[in-house]
This record gives structure tokens, sequence and C-alpha cells, in this order.
């Protein structure tokens, strides 16, 4: 199931059931397209009081995707945000399926330094482990992700990188300045490997490029439509319902 995977970090890693964790205040829900297939859905809701956030996301297979695989993801983020689409998580959980086993992590951030509380199914230390504590200023995959669903205004689309935390290993979004013609503006974007990961994972592939297409909105901001990529396998996609 290693392609369904790293699909879904391309794509960004995270729907139609919104956990009451996160009422639906703002939600964001795309199909997910593999070889021109429709394989699943992704999505997040959040509700924001003041500068604070809760924030739920949910990846969820078609029922042809489950016959093959068990895949999915389930995860919520608390914490408080900002302008320029800045997200500073306090708590974050994540459940994962891969198809072959399952995991569930918890962690909480300290003045933007994060702590990994668990990590099932624990496994034992190896060399190319990291210190969560060394990973200062990181968001979760979950939070991440949003902020690049989310509105925009013309002046804080895209232009920006996003370094990214799953308790394990370090990743980070880049995203281009904008190009823009007529309503639409488009964003080149790079999800990296950064640490933590194997030698085998890092000597296979360490960039998936992908390209975020928004579109301005009566309200004048810009609103995300697509997302596209390009796996081993073919092509993948985010298109909003």
């Amino acid at each position: 199931m290693r392609p369904i995977q790293k699909t879904l970090c391309a794509l960004a890693l995270s729907a139609l059931a919104i956990p009451a964790t996160a009422s639906a205040g703002e939600t964001h829900v795309f199909n997910l397209y593999i070889l021109g297939f429709r394989a699943g859905t992704i999505s997040t809701a959040i509700n924001k009081k003041g500068n604070n956030y809760a924030l739920s996301g949910k990846v969820q297979p078609t029922a042809f995707l489950r016959k093959l695989r068990d895949v999915g993801y389930s995860g919520t983020a608390y914490g408080r945000f900002g302008k320029g689409h800045r997200y500073s998580p306090s708590r974050y959980t994540g459940n994962m399926r891969t198809g072959s086993r399952t995991s569930t992590v918890k962690m909480h951030w300290t003045k933007g330094r994060p702590t990994v509380d668990a990590y099932t199914p624990g496994r034992e230390p190896r060399p190319y482990d990291i210190k969560p504590s060394a990973q200062k200023g990181t968001m979760d995959l979950l939070s991440s992700l949003h902020s690049v669903f989310e509105d925009s205004t013309k002046a804080d689309l895209c232009g920006r990188t996003i370094p990214m935390f799953d308790g394990r290993r370090r990743t980070k979004l880049t995203l281009s300045k904008p190009v823009f013609s007529g309503v639409k503006g488009t964003c080149k974007g790079t999800y990296t490997r950064v640490a933590g990961f194997s030698p085998e994972d890092m000597k296979e592939r360490v960039n998936f490029p992908f390209k975020l297409l928004y579109e301005l909105q009566d309200d004048g901001n810009y609103r995300l439509k697509s997302l596209s990529t390009t796996t081993t396998f073919g092509k993948a996609s985010l298109v909003r319902r």
C-alpha cells in the first residue's frame, strides 16, 4: 500500500462526517482522485473563537478502495491562529490506517516546542530518529493542511513555507508565490521530507511537487478549487466538492 500512502503525503496528508469537537463553522471537502478514479474524500472542519481554533479532519476511502485496503485518517487539533494563515497548535491527535497497520499519535506544544505524549504502536529507537524537542516552530499535519485549504486574501495567497512534525518525522510544505490569470491564481508547491526518515526512504524520494489552483470569490478572497500532483504510478488530485 506504499503508493497510496505516498499519494496522501504528496497531497499534504490529512469525510463527510464532522466530529462534534469542531462544529461546522467552516468546512472544506475535497474528492480524492487517483488515476482518474475517485478514491475517497478529504475534509477539514474548523471552529474559531477569538484567536483560538478547534479543528478536525478526515480521510475517508471509497467502498472500492476499502475492499483493497482499509486506509483512512482522522485527527483533531487545537491552538491559536493569526494573520497570514499562521497556526500555533497546542494539542493534536491523529489516527492513521495504512492497510497494514493502525497508528495513533498524541502531542502537545509548549512555547512552540512539541512533546510526543504517546505514539502507538511503539518501536525500538532507530539511528535516524529525531528529538521532538528540537522541532520548535513546527505545525501538526492537520493544521498545516487546513491552512492550505482555507480561503485567502490575495496578499496572503501562498508564498510561504510550512514546517511540520508528525511525532516521528519532520517535513515541510513550500508554496511559491502565486501567478494570477483572470479570476484564477496558481501556486506551485513541494512536500519535502526533512528528517526522521529511513535512509531508504530518503534515497527513494525527497520532494513531492504539486500544484494548487485558487479562484476569486465574490467576497474578494481566493478559494482552493483543486490540488494536483503526479506520482510514480500516475496522476492524483483533490477537487473541491
